[in-house]
């Protein structure tokens, strides 16, 4: 197997695992605005109550919300710097590709 053939299977795993990534980030986005579009119902509830107890439970229910907030937020940067490194690794595996392909010469029609 000749190197630009090893070359080229490396890129085509990094290119499944960008795809990978990048659907799992989908997936954390959605989870995220829900629990943000969550966060910020339990505020407004917040502002409006006047009953102490009420007060509390919504208290509650915010610091769980803001809990999974973080996690995700942590988990959403976890992948995003994997992609770029992943996106970083492909870029130089498509250089090496690009330099150990030998090149096509082609002759003009003006004979330079």
């Amino acid at each position: 197997m000749t190197m630009i053939a090893k070359l080229r299977q490396e890129q085509k795993k990094i290119e499944e695992m960008i795809s990978e990534l990048e659907k799992q980030k989908r997936e954390i986005d959605e989870k995220y605005s829900s629990i943000m579009k969550e966060e910020d119902k339990i505020y407004d509830e917040i502002r409006r109550c006047r009953d102490m107890y009420q007060y509390n439970k919504l208290q509650m229910r915010l610091n769980v919300i803001s809990n999974q907030r973080k996690t995700i937020e942590q988990k959403k940067q976890e992948i995003e710097k994997k992609l770029m490194g992943y996106r970083e690794e492909l870029e130089k595996v498509k250089r090496r590709i690009e330099y150990l392909t030998p090149k096509k010469w082609t002759v003009s029609e003006d004979g330079g």
